[in-house]
């Protein structure tokens, strides 16, 4: 588990101290990329120095993008070729640059200093503005700036008021099974093991997450327990509820309302069968204390 950073994280405990090392992107697209323009029978374009494939469509040329993860000028710079050569597709130019924002944090997110996590705040403010009628990308701006203010500069109030935004803004909207954030393939099972059913409709909500983080990083015990609150009232079957629930077992509740809770989510719950285990574990430890008071 790493130790405080540069950005003066708080203390990392739980699955936080699980997460795996981000693949990384860099930089905003507000300067013009160095590019020599391709023509249709290219198969390839210089672009900063680095020789990039060129695809036939936007979508091609990100995910090519996405899959560099060693050099990461050359993963910028294949960035930057989407945003110069596909300015009709917002879409995927939102997409760009939001890979683009995160590389500011630098090779290792755990070793970005304040500085770093102020220009990619700064980067996905400018992208929220500039794509506010795209919900899937501007979802995912906050999405990061909330997480950058929260576990990475300790700045909880701004981090917990973005997520407050999400779950407000965003009730019905879902995000992709390529992760926004790298952690959550520890919240969600790897589909090629482990199929999602039909009727779990809000796994990938970005409001239950957005719920998820409040539960999570809440100090004050009402707010925590709102958060879940609206989370079993809206999203009762999602994983991210699971994992709320695990996080709410830490501090003993006072009643035995969160034992029927935890049977009722368990005996639902088909996907993840090592949550269920976790959760009756944490249940095991104070069901009794309160079955004699």
């Amino acid at each position: 588990m790493p130790g405080k950073t540069k950005c003066h994280r708080r203390s990392e405990c739980g699955w936080f101290g699980l997460f795996l090392v981000l693949q990384i992107l860099m930089g905003c697209a507000a300067e013009a990329p160095d590019v020599a323009e391709p023509s249709n029978d290219l198969t390839d374009v210089t672009v900063s120095g680095f020789t990039i494939p060129v695809f036939a469509t936007a979508t091609e040329q990100l995910n090519y993008a996405k899959s560099l993860s060693v050099n990461l000028l050359e993963k910028s710079a294949a960035l930057k070729l989407i945003v110069g050569r596909f300015p009709n597709d917002r879409q995927q130019q939102g997409g760009a640059r939001l890979e683009l924002a995160y590389i500011h944090l630098g090779d290792d997110f755990r070793l970005a200093d304040a500085a770093a996590c102020e220009k990619a705040l700064a980067a996905y403010e400018a992208i929220a503005r500039e794509f506010a009628d795209l919900p899937a990308v501007r979802a995912k701006a906050y999405w990061y700036m909330a997480w950058i203010y929260t576990d990475l500069l300790e700045k909880k109030e701004k981090g917990l008021a973005l997520y407050s935004l999400l779950a407000e803004k965003y009730p019905e909207d879902r995000f992709s099974r390529i992760f926004p954030v790298p952690w959550l393939k520890l919240v969600f099972p790897n589909p090629e093991i482990k199929h999602y059913t039909a009727d779990d409709e809000h796994t990938h909500s970005w409001a239950g997450l957005a719920l998820l983080e409040i539960v999570r990083n809440a100090d004050n015990p009402e707010t925590r327990m709102n958060a879940f609150e609206k989370l079993w009232l809206e999203h009762r079957h999602s994983l991210t509820t699971g994992y709320a629930l695990k996080e709410i077992l830490r501090q003993p509740p006072t009643s035995e309302t969160m034992a029927r809770i935890v049977d009722e989510y368990v005996k639902g719950n088909t996907i993840n069968s090592e949550l269920n285990k976790d959760l009756l574990s944490g249940l095991a430890q104070w069901a009794s204390p309160i079955a004699t008071n």
